[in-house]
């Protein structure tokens, strides 16, 4: 039994290093070592540029974590930041800082 590929999408300037369903929506968040990331609607085909994060300098936002519902992105900042953003606004909602360097995130 072979598998067809369905459909190609191309990430200009983004080598993937993570992606995650965005719960139950049908997006996917695609990031990687960019200070920018993209949010892929799947249903319609729609690919989102967010280009940066309003306030933060983060040269990188290669590691995120998606809440259960999918309604936050939590990406791993610089110098202990945990960075929380609204997945359907796309806009900075809080910041959360740590002594030391962010390891993990779990909602």
């Amino acid at each position: 039994e072979r598998s067809e590929k369905v459909h190609g999408i191309h990430f200009p300037n983004l080598p993937i290093r993570s992606a995650s369903f965005l719960g139950r929506s049908g997006s996917v968040v695609v990031s990687g070592r960019r200070s920018f990331f993209y949010i892929y609607d799947s249903v319609v085909g729609k690919i989102d540029k967010v280009p940066r994060i309003a306030g933060r300098d983060e040269k990188s936002l290669e590691k995120f974590t998606i809440s259960p519902d999918g309604s936050l992105i939590a990406f791993y900042g610089n110098d202990g930041y945990i960075i929380l953003v609204e997945a359907k606004s796309k806009l900075w909602v809080a910041d959360m800082k740590m002594n030391g360097s962010v390891r993990a995130i779990t909602f």
